[in-house]
């Protein structure tokens, strides 16, 4: 196991990330079970080639030791004021402080209330170093939405038009846009899973660390019906999904009522935009139902 334990902290390590004990559990590639993964950890730990970060007493991360700065890891022994002063501890949790933060920030609260209300928006994710709450001060707020049947368009016009009012829209070519929200994933219901060309390690994890934040009807548990090549990847992370299912309370869908009319504005939104999409394409995946904007892909730089 130590292969695929040390495969999982490589893959952090890329975003200067480091996972505690569950998403170890749930990024690994091989199926085992919590108690076995304990074992290989403590053993690894043993032979000094990872290394703890104790947050608390009851909260820890692993790291690689090739990874690690002198004085990152706390002993067991010390404080809580020692562990303060820790260097690795300050950056991990100065980076969920700002992440948090931003999502409390009463723009992007108002944004996301307002862009629920539209029946034509089914799903509202959190993805990328947010979703991990693992956000430096310079980054926007990466979200991934679901729109209804028809609509990918319709859909992706309302939540730009109101960010863009709301003064929170990531204009083009823009590096670094702090607490912006950046619109650059969007799925039509209809299809929901993710194209095989697509179906990579980088992709699998953000499926997973995707954090719904308004979810109607039972969209959320279709999309990971949808996308169950991820379990192939990851086998431990099904068992982690169902208890999270379990957990959430789904409202009751909204419907548009006026269907002939939301038809001609869906092909009228898409012409448009597709007109403007084309002006400045690069590397963009677009579809009639599905629309994949990313400015950095992180998928072509990992390397592990």
């Amino acid at each position: 196991m130590e292969k695929e334990i040390t495969s999982v902290l490589k893959y952090f390590s890329f975003f200067e990330y480091c996972p505690n004990f569950d998403e170890i559990y749930t990024y690994l590639s091989k199926k085992t079970s919590k108690i076995a993964l304990k074992r290989a950890l403590l053993n690894l730990e043993r032979q000094n080639k990872i290394k703890i970060i104790y947050i608390t007493e009851n909260f820890i991360k692993y790291t690689l030791v090739e990874y690690s700065s002198p004085g990152r890891v706390i002993p067991r022994s010390k404080t809580t004021r020692d562990l303060a002063k820790s260097g690795t501890v300050r950056h991990l949790t100065k980076r969920v402080l700002i992440s948090k933060n931003k999502l409390k920030n009463w723009k992007f609260k108002a944004y996301v209330k307002l862009i629920s209300l539209f029946p034509q928006i089914k799903l509202v994710g959190l993805s990328g170093s947010i979703s991990m709450m693992s956000a430096t001060t310079d980054d926007d707020i990466d979200l991934f939405i679901i729109t209804s049947k028809n609509r990918l368009f319709t859909g992706r016009f309302l939540a730009l038009l109101t960010a863009y009012i709301m003064g929170l829209k990531r204009g083009i070519g823009q590096h670094k846009a702090p607490n912006k929200v950046c619109l650059n994933l969007f799925f039509d219901e209809s299809t929901l899973q993710v194209p095989k060309i697509k179906m990579t390690k980088f992709v699998g994890h953000e499926v997973l660390q995707m954090k719904p934040i308004v979810i109607k009807g039972d969209i959320y548990e279709r999309f990971l019906k949808e996308n169950i090549w991820v379990f192939k990847l990851f086998p431990n992370a099904e068992t982690v999904l169902k208890l999270k299912i379990k957990k959430l309370k789904f409202n009751e869908n909204l419907k548009l009522k006026i269907e002939n009319f939301g038809d001609w504005l869906e092909n009228l939104l898409k012409k448009l935009q597709l007109q403007l999409i084309n002006k400045h394409r690069t590397t963009e995946l677009i579809t009639d139902t599905q629309l994949w904007f990313h400015p950095d892909d992180f998928e072509k730089k990992i390397k592990v």
